[in-house]
């Protein structure tokens, strides 16, 4: 077989309008030309790897996870709120960026947008700040920079409603309102959670979808999604926003997923005393948030229309044996390998420098007060990558 490198990009997979592999009751059905397509992809870009404590370091050493701290001056505490907001979010779309640039990634809209599923702090949304983001969405318009940051850091509920809302305003009238994804995120004390949500297009008459998907959940398992809930709560009100623009909007968020990143962690079995039963134990890596980003990075380059039917092909091809297992797991560490690469001093989109041109960017749209005042904030990603902006 050639050698990874030497593999051409796949060929898009013409599907039906919910792919080949469709959900038939509990179980997906595959197709043959589906998997071979996400083997390809999957073998294009993989890295050798020692074992899982490995993929565990690739991660946090990526920022993928959202290692990060950041501190600042400003003249206001409401500017220094504002810009310390966007300033993460702006560390987000180093990411998301990613996905854009993967094969076929302009046929999907990857927003600079985050969900931040846990947040128990917020800030009431100016009335003026109100009116000017819910006119943009019926026009399909822009957010400033301040504006999103304004969203981002509302009331959870409002969040989320405006995030999903504007998203779909902006891939329409950007024409790729077939399929949008926005990353989700829980912290849970020191660690944190890693879903998405997707939201496709109606075809044929059809309605359109809401999946939420989270790398841990399968079904028939006792595990209950925080994300899916939140979202749902939110369509009605999200319809209502996106009256008179032609989009349309699911009744309800669907889960999906196929337990993979318990399945892509460690096994051990164990006999049990005087007995001939055996105690299987799966636990997973904490790499949820490379498990989401793998998942889009193969549904986009594979060109298939539903993520459902990727992450159903990747979990067969995992349970298939040690070698699709291995598979995935190289695949998920030659996008940490890269993602470092580029990130690093001498890569080609180096931390500090793509940060400033990120906020150069936004500095364009802020308020003179805001600007004379000056200030300063500082973003420490992983590895200790540092960068400093002043103004």
């Amino acid at each position: 077989a050639p050698p990874p490198h030497a593999l051409a990009p796949p060929p898009r997979v013409p599907l039906a309008p919910l792919g080949i592999a469709t959900l038939l009751g509990p179980k997906t059905v595959i197709s043959a030309s589906l998997r071979a397509h996400v083997e390809v992809a999957l073998r294009s870009g993989g890295a050798q790897l020692a074992d899982g404590q490995e993929l565990v370091r690739l991660y946090q050493d990526s920022g993928l996870g959202g290692e990060a701290s950041l501190k600042a001056s400003a003249s206001d505490k409401e500017t220094l709120r504002l810009l310390l907001v966007l300033a993460t979010q702006r560390m987000r779309d180093l990411y998301v960026d990613d996905l854009r640039r993967a094969p076929n990634g302009r046929a999907v809209h990857f927003p600079h947008l985050h969900i931040d599923l846990q947040r128990r702090n917020f800030n009431t949304l100016p009335e003026n700040v109100r009116a000017s983001v819910e006119s943009k969405i019926r026009k399909m318009e822009k957010w400033t920079s301040l504006e999103k940051a304004h969203v981002l850091s509302a009331k959870h509920e409002l969040t989320i409603r405006y995030v999903l809302a504007y998203a779909l305003a902006r891939a329409k009238a950007t024409g790729r309102d077939g399929a949008t994804w926005i990353p989700l995120g829980m912290t849970t004390g020191s660690t944190g959670h890693a879903n998405a949500v997707c939201l496709l297009a109606g075809r044929g008459g059809e309605p359109g979808k809401v999946l939420v998907y989270d790398p841990n959940w399968a079904l028939n398992q006792d595990h209950w999604v925080h994300s899916q809930k939140a979202i749902s709560d939110a369509l009605p009100k999200v319809k209502r926003l996106l009256e008179g623009t032609g989009v349309t909007v699911a009744d309800r968020a669907e889960l999906f997923g196929n337990g993979l990143q318990t399945s892509l962690g460690s096994m051990s079995q164990k006999k049990a005393w005087f007995s001939s039963t055996v105690v299987t134990t799966r636990r997973g890596f904490p790499i949820c948030g490379a498990v989401v980003h793998l998942l889009a990075t193969i549904w986009v380059t594979t060109g298939a229309q539903s993520p459902i039917d990727v992450e159903a092909a990747l979990a067969d091809i995992i349970a298939s044996g040690e070698d699709g297992k291995a598979l995935v797991q190289r695949r998920i560490a030659g996008i940490l390998r890269t993602m470092d690469a580029r990130l690093s001093d001498r890569g080609e989109e180096e931390f500090a420098t793509s940060i400033k041109k990120r906020l150069d960017n936004d500095r364009k749209q802020w308020p003179q007060e805001v600007l004379s005042s000056g200030g300063s904030i500082t973003l420490t990603g992983a590895k200790g990558r540092v960068c400093a902006y002043s103004w």
